[in-house]
């Protein structure tokens, strides 16, 4: 690993970006107009659109190899699941996602997505929600270590 970047961590990706840039630049409601590859880095997002910042920013370089990426994707699917697990209330059930016939991955952007969107929801409960879903990454490292207190 680089000596210029950390390890990607769940709680990383949620608070150090996700939740910062959704504080900064607002949430996005609604499904007519947004267009993430158009909009640049000012304009309101959606909270998968926040989620999919912190992925891009605990991303390591290019030139890095072996594990650098194993810690980067296993950081980026505990986020994701993370974050979903927290906005249902409890952790989302597999029969939904294979019910509809859609992969887990998405079916969990579709919650983030449904959660961000709903009335009346604002950006500080958007910020709050990302950081209380990193809150529950307790110790910050891989979880799969033996002794680490988080499943």
């Amino acid at each position: 690993m680089s000596a210029h970047r950390r390890p990607a961590t769940s709680a990383r990706i949620l608070t150090t970006t996700a939740a910062a840039h959704i504080e900064r630049v607002g949430l996005y409601q609604g499904d007519h107009l947004w267009q993430p590859g158009r909009m640049g880095d000012s304009a309101p997002c959606t909270v998968p659109h926040a989620w999919e910042r912190g992925v891009r920013a605990a991303r390591p370089r290019w030139s890095a190899r072996g594990e650098p990426w194993d810690v980067f994707h296993q950081a980026l699917a505990d986020s994701l699941t993370i974050l979903s697990d927290h906005i249902n209330g409890r952790a989302v059930p597999s029969v939904r996602w294979r019910k509809l016939r859609l992969t887990e991955n998405a079916y969990r952007r579709t919650v983030l997505w449904c959660w961000g969107d709903a009335p009346e929801r604002t950006t500080d409960e958007a910020a709050v929600m990302i950081r209380a879903a990193a809150a529950r990454c307790l110790c910050d490292v891989d979880h799969g270590i033996s002794g680490c207190p988080t499943p």
